[in-house]
């Protein structure tokens, strides 16, 4: 394979690239259509990357992809999911597959910030400040030490992957 942009793979969309969306609770959702994202896989690997539909299910009228896309060797999979709108499946297949690439895609860095900002490139290191010492008062007569009780030890919560069962969390695969 040849070699991968990461710096064009991962840079920001421009904003006249970024679509708006209803959601669910009144949220208005960013999005980036899909040709979009494509143009970007193309022009990052010099369109050499790899996509594959591992499986369509349809839950009443829900359709759900699993798709898998590989670039430079690294695979990673997402689901995609489209709502079936007027009885025509092919148009809510097409979507889901359209969504699940967008979100393989992210997987490598597209378009990561429509979801909020990175937290980590914002940071600013925090600095210890020095406190001054107190020197303890002398008194008069001895203080007596207060015994502590211990406290309990807390232990981790498990890794639920965020779903609130005991399954470990998602993580791609590299081949």
């Amino acid at each position: 394979m040849s070699e991968i942009n990461y710096d064009k793979l991962t840079r920001q969309f421009p904003t006249s690239a970024i679509k708006q969306r209803k959601g669910g609770n009144g949220k208005t959702l960013c999005y980036v259509e899909t040709h979009s994202v494509l143009r970007r896989l193309i022009e990052s690997t010099n369109n050499n990357f790899n996509f594959r539909v591992l499986g369509i299910e349809i839950h009443g009228d829900l359709v759900q992809a699993t798709v898998e896309l590989e670039i430079g060797g690294s695979v990673r999979q997402h689901v995609g999911t489209q709502r079936i709108n007027g009885g025509n499946n092919d148009d809510a297949v097409k979507a889901a597959i359209s969504d699940a690439i967008k979100k393989c895609a992210t997987l490598f860095g597209v378009g990561l910030e429509l979801y909020g900002p990175d937290y980590e490139a914002v940071a600013t290191p925090s600095v210890a400040v020095a406190k001054p010492v107190q020197t303890p008062v002398q008194t008069a007569r001895p203080v007596q030490a207060q015994q502590q009780t211990p406290r309990p030890v807390q232990t981790p919560p498990q890794q639920n992957g965020g779903n609130g069962q005991n399954r470990p969390a998602f993580r791609p695969i590299d081949r």
